[in-house]
């Protein structure tokens, strides 16, 4: 995938982590503009569009754009270090209001069925989310994100 085009890819994966569960936190916000400011893969990345482009997209079309989302992902050419990078932002996002929800572990479960990487290599990589990483409640298995996003 070309690196502009995995710019903007990357960044809905932020958004749709952020507002899968039906709530948008304000550290989930400031953890987007965190990375966006001094992660090398977002440089000169103006997100402020974008951001409010991806919310209203997920506040009308709910699960469809989070399933359509999972789709790209299959449908995208990612290498391996874009579907590490995917990973890394996904867990930054989730992490970022201290609450993890089940909508947020189903969503990065979805998305982890979707690339090539196995889970063996990502615990290796990100040692200390483990506990996320594991998918205990099978939600990797099924086909769609089918709960239910309000807000």
């Amino acid at each position: 995938m070309k690196i502009s085009e995995f710019k903007d890819f990357l960044f809905k994966s932020a958004v749709i982590a952020m507002a899968c569960d039906g709530n948008i936190a304000e550290e989930e916000i400031n953890e987007i503009k965190n990375i966006v400011a001094n992660e090398i893969y977002f440089m000169g990345f103006e997100f402020e569009e974008p951001l409010q482009k991806n919310i209203e997209a997920i506040k009308s079309n709910g699960r469809n754009a989070v399933n359509q989302f999972l789709q790209e992902i299959t449908n995208n050419d990612l290498n391996e270090h874009q579907e590490l990078l995917l990973i890394e932002v996904l867990l930054k996002i989730i992490q970022a209001d201290e609450k993890i929800e089940e909508n947020e572990l189903r969503f990065l479960h979805l998305a982890k069925s979707k690339i090539r990487i196995d889970e063996q290599t990502l615990i290796v990589k990100f040692p200390h989310h483990i506990d996320y990483l594991i998918d205990f409640n099978n939600y990797g298995q099924h086909e769609e994100f089918t709960n239910e996003i309000n807000f």
